[in-house]
């Protein structure tokens, strides 16, 4: 099925059956953004858990870890890293079949949280008998971020000690960063820390032929080690465009690249309304391509979302609207609209344009 749209809108989101295993009742909602397909696994009312297909790597990123009937055993494997947002149990009870079906010889797998992450994850962990894993043991890297810096460990199931590895720091509250992308967090309250987040990917680099020409240069491998200093954070590498000259790579790429805006999709959910909380998701939201965002209640019942620490229609509406994004997936809502969706769209729709409807 197709969703549709507000005026504003130009991207399709697909939706799809998932299997019968699932508790969930929704389908499944796909964005394509660029390179990457995002999926509500569980559609807007299941357990959150959002799966980002990197689509020219067979790899996938996780945000949360709700309900993983729908999950085929293969993602499981092609996950390199997960970002929960806390661990009430509609966000990590997952977690059991993904330790499950990494039992094998895959690389370790980076999970990102906020403080405490470490003490559940390795609560599950333990609570399974592993004297026939041998060296199979699922292996995990845990990250906790503390405002400026991440605490890590290693952690393999089977061993009983985890091991202790350096802090990293978070600049900007970047938590991981590669070449292509990297994630960026914004700490929320929800009565507990929750951590909402950020795909952000660079964009791509291009060569300004003018200047290129202008130089007297011609294009060689060396543009493609000067777009991979770049994207390394590597400004003092040093590049040669030509025999005779040798430059840094910071200097080169003023003078020679632009790097156009990549599409970031941005995830936040259980959250109170709040005006901390909320210039904290406006400022991580900020001219996304789309944005998925819990509307758990709507405004007649706003006692029982302040009570709860979540949002409301209005709540969301005012961060989409704030933050200008592109297309609003609004989830999460609360059981009791479960035969009343429409309303709750409705009544969406009258604070912002940018949502997406599921058909």
């Amino acid at each position: 099925m197709d969703c549709k749209r507000t005026p504003t809108g130009a991207v399709k989101v697909s939706v799809e059956l998932g299997a019968l295993t699932s508790v969930a009742k929704d389908p499944q909602v796909a964005v394509r953004v660029g390179p990457v397909v995002a999926s509500l696994v569980n559609g807007v009312g299941g357990d959150p858990l959002l799966q980002l297909r990197l689509l020219h790597e067979r790899r996938s990123l996780l945000f949360d870890l709700g309900d993983t009937g729908r999950m085929p055993l293969r993602s499981a494997h092609q996950v390199s890293d997960v970002f929960i947002s806390h661990c009430h149990a509609d966000h990590i009870g997952g977690f059991m079949w993904f330790l499950r079906s990494r039992i094998g010889h895959f690389p370790p797998c980076r999970l990102f949280g906020p403080p405490g992450l470490m003490q559940h994850i390795t609560g599950m962990i333990s609570g399974i008998l592993w004297d026939r894993v041998e060296d199979r043991g699922p292996r995990f890297v845990i990250h906790e971020w503390h405002g400026d810096y991440l605490r890590r460990w290693k952690v393999t199931a089977g061993d009983p000690t985890p091991t202790p590895l350096e802090d990293r720091p978070t600049p900007g509250n970047v938590l991981y960063s590669e070449p292509e992308f990297q994630v960026r967090a914004a700490l929320l309250d929800h009565g507990t820390p929750v951590m909402a987040y950020a795909w952000e990917p660079f964009g791509k680099l291009q060569v300004r032929k003018e200047q290129l020409e202008a130089s007297g240069w011609r294009p060689g491998p060396w543009l493609h080690d000067l777009k991979m200093a770049v994207l390394r954070q590597c400004p003092d590498e040093l590049i040669s465009p030509n025999p005779s000259e040798t430059w840094r790579a910071e200097d080169l790429a003023r003078k020679l690249l632009i790097q156009a805006p990549g599409e970031k999709v941005v995830y936040g959910t259980d959250f109170s309304g709040s005006s901390d909380n909320i210039d904290k998701m406006l400022a991580l939201a900020r001219g996304a391509h789309t944005l998925f965002c819990e509307a758990s209640f709507m405004v007649k019942d706003e006692d029982q979302a302040r009570r709860t620490h979540h949002l409301t229609t209005m709540d969301c509406a005012r961060i989409a609207e704030g933050a200008g994004v592109r297309q609003l997936v609004a989830f999460h809502f609360s059981h009791r609209y479960e035969s009343k969706r429409h309303d709750v769209y409705r009544e969406l729709g009258e604070f912002t344009d940018r949502q997406m409807i599921p058909d």
